[in-house]
């Protein structure tokens, strides 16, 4: 029930203010994680300005759960999706902070941050695990993650499910702040799906190498999905990110 979900959120450490913003000590945590790697580099600065641009439009609009998804794969969508995240948890010590790998085709959330995959989202829409399995607090950060879990059969139907449904509901309650990695939409309808269900939507581009064509096909297929802006990658997976796109649909 509930009372589980608020003990598992406090287990996972998420309400504890983090005074000491010393260097990260982490191993096995990818070095595009600038938040953590580089906090005083130009890169994690563009995040900041990510992450205040995101305050801003909360002024306008909810905004407490927010997606990630890109046109195509290797747009740098889960490296944006975590560096804001880390971003948030760090900026906003009052602040429940959860970050969700559902992108259960290839989620790549453990991988970068070195920790397990399993027991995830996977094992949670199938019934084989239970919410206080699945979230694990990174580290010394104030930040609750629910990694991708095992590779699933039928992950368009486990996204698109009721359970899918309900635990964003819980989550909503519990937490301040909610970032979903998706799938890329081009390829997989998960992200359509996931997206009508988010408060806002941030397509990543890589630039110089996603053409229009398909950044323009990508919002289409996410019409009906709050599509709040777009997160410009660099070469080197850095966001120059200009502020929020007007395209696509917006709520009043």
């Amino acid at each position: 029930g509930d009372e589980s979900m608020g003990e598992t959120m406090e287990r996972a450490g998420n309400f504890l203010p983090r005074l000491d913003q010393g260097p990260f000590a982490g191993e096995g945590v990818d070095r595009n994680l600038v938040t953590l790697t580089a906090p005083a580099s130009a890169a994690a600065e563009q995040f900041r300005t990510l992450y205040f641009r995101l305050e801003r439009l909360k002024q306008l609009r909810p905004l407490k759960v927010v997606s990630f998804t890109s046109a195509l794969p290797g747009e740098g969508k889960t490296v944006t999706a975590l560096n804001l995240a880390l971003t948030a948890a760090r900026a906003s010590l009052d602040r429940r902070i959860l970050l969700v790998d559902a992108d259960l085709r290839r989620g790549a959330v453990a991988g970068l941050l070195g920790i397990r995959a399993t027991p995830g989202l996977r094992e949670l829409l199938e019934g084989e695990a239970e919410i206080r399995d699945v979230v694990r607090r990174f580290q010394g950060e104030r930040l609750a993650v629910i990694p991708c879990g095992g590779a699933s059969a039928e992950p368009t139907h486990a996204l698109a499910s009721a359970r899918m449904r309900q635990l964003l509901e819980r989550v909503r309650e519990h937490f301040d702040e909610v970032y979903l990695d998706l799938p890329p939409t081009l390829p997989y309808a998960d992200a359509a799906i996931l997206g009508s269900l988010s408060d806002g939507v941030l397509m990543v581009i890589r630039a110089n190498q996603t053409s229009a064509r398909y950044v323009h096909q990508a919002v289409e297929m996410l019409a009906g999905a709050p599509v709040v802006g777009c997160v410009l990658n660099g070469s080197d997976q850095v966001a120059q990110a200009g502020p929020p796109a007007r395209k696509g649909p917006r709520k009043a």
